[in-house]
């Protein structure tokens, strides 16, 4: 029998006490890294307690709960989207002036409505002002030519015209003594020559003096042609170059003019600023219709088309659907959004609908065979879609889904549960409220 020194038994109590304290210290340490593990993944298990929902037959009875197969259907499905509602660009109008000038007034204002032919602002033109002077010094010389061609030919025709009453004297004298037997037949004929000619000299003065007036005619609109042709690209009325040319005074002044009726959404330029016709002045919008351009998720893609309808709502609107079609579908899905540019043209009756707006809009896709519940099973969980399947003896597993489209009182399910799956359909909202608590 060996008997332990006192020595002997104090190590051996010593290394018991380590043993038990270190003992102690690793379970303490285990169970504040399972508190430590368990603080970081709060979520799964809040996903955990409330993956599941469980109710006593007297609460169940109570719930009066219904299920409904999930099934395949044929319907007139909707794809639901959001976008901005923009300007139609098609009848959106830059207007700019057709000739460098400087602005010397503006009549109108952004958001003012101008009716097609309206004056927008006026502008004075050093270009307008040389090609009118210009014009007007050409149309001055062909004047003065003309003015001076006329005085000759006019004093020829007098001059003519004396020596014609002289001849035609002489030979009415001539014929009367020739009737008399006084004057013989070689006079009367001599006599009748030249009133002859002298006639025809006349005659030929007034023709000359008629072509010379026709060649300067001709020579005018040679000159002034070209001239007035590049007033009217400078946007002259024919009405204003008359008016030069009948006064003799310059006008460089001209009238922008609105192209079409519609609302004014951009006036850049004030009096006094230089312009040229590079440079949009006004913006006119056309807002009877507009734009409404949204993305559409990848996986309904396949539903869209050009020349679907459409049916647009606003929050400043909420009563009213406006109603359009598409008329774009982007060639490719943008890489960052897994998103597919879509755009409608829409009705805009009393130009309700402004650029900018946010908007919802359903693309009515057509009859589709796709899988669907009602909507009233599905209830928000946070960031989640979730409907509850009926497990029995008073259990419902709560299960994540990803919807699609909807039509009427259906929606698309996309993932999270196969044909033939019961959900609760009514009573969804209680069984929702019960995982709430239960995961408290």
């Amino acid at each position: 029998m060996i008997v332990a020194t006192k020595y002997q038994k104090s190590l051996i109590i010593l290394s018991a006490s380590a043993t038990f304290t270190l003992a102690g210290c690793s379970n303490s340490l285990a169970k504040l890294d399972d508190k430590a593990i368990s603080s970081k993944e709060p979520s799964k298990q809040a996903i955990s307690a409330a993956s599941f929902v469980d109710l006593t037959p007297d609460t169940e009875a109570a719930l009066h709960l219904k299920q409904e197969n999930v099934a395949l259907r044929d319907v007139d499905f909707a794809v639901k989207s959001t976008g901005e509602v923009q300007a139609n660009a098609n009848l959106t109008t830059k207007v700019s002036t057709p000739v460098s000038g400087r602005v010397i007034k503006v009549f109108v204002n952004t958001g003012d409505h101008v009716a097609d032919g309206q004056t927008l602002a006026t502008i004075n033109s050093q270009d307008i002002e040389q090609t009118e002077a210009d014009l007007l010094q050409n149309a001055s010389q062909v004047r003065a030519d003309l003015k001076r061609d006329l005085l000759q030919i006019d004093f020829d025709i007098n001059q003519n015209r004396a020596q014609l009453g002289l001849s035609e004297s002489t030979y009415m004298r001539v014929k009367g003594l020739l009737d008399e037997k006084i004057a013989s037949q070689a006079d009367f004929e001599s006599a009748k020559t030249q009133y002859d000619r002298d006639h025809l000299t006349i005659d030929g003065l007034n023709a000359k003096r008629q072509a010379t007036i026709s060649l300067s005619n001709e020579r005018l609109n040679l000159l002034t042609e070209p001239l007035k042709q590049k007033l009217h690209l400078f946007g002259v009325s024919d009405g204003q170059i008359n008016e030069v040319i009948k006064s003799g005074k310059l006008n460089p002044v001209i009238k922008v003019v609105a192209p079409e009726s519609g609302v004014v959404t951009e006036r850049l330029v004030n009096y006094g600023e230089l312009t040229d016709p590079s440079r949009a002045i006004f913006t006119i919008g056309d807002f009877n219709s507009v734009w409404l351009k949204a993305d559409v998720y990848e996986k309904d893609v396949a539903k869209v088309k050009v020349g679907q309808p459409i049916e647009l709502e606003v929050d400043s609107f909420p009563d009213q659907i406006f109603k359009g079609k598409l008329n774009y579908v982007a060639d490719s899905i943008n890489p960052d959004t897994r998103t597919l540019t879509v755009r409608a043209e829409v009705l805009n009756p009393g130009c309700k609908l402004k650029p900018k707006m946010f908007a919802r809009m359903k693309i009515l896709v057509g009859k589709h065979r796709v899988l669907t519940l009602p909507k009233m099973a599905v209830q928000d969980a946070e960031n989640f879609k979730v409907v509850y399947v009926p497990l029995g003896h008073g259990r419902f597993r709560e299960q994540h889904v990803k919807l699609g489209g909807e039509s009427g009182s259906l929606d698309e399910v996309v993932a999270g549960l196969k044909a033939g799956e019961p959900v609760i359909v009514k009573g969804s909202f209680e069984l929702r409220s019960e995982a709430l608590k239960q995961s408290n």
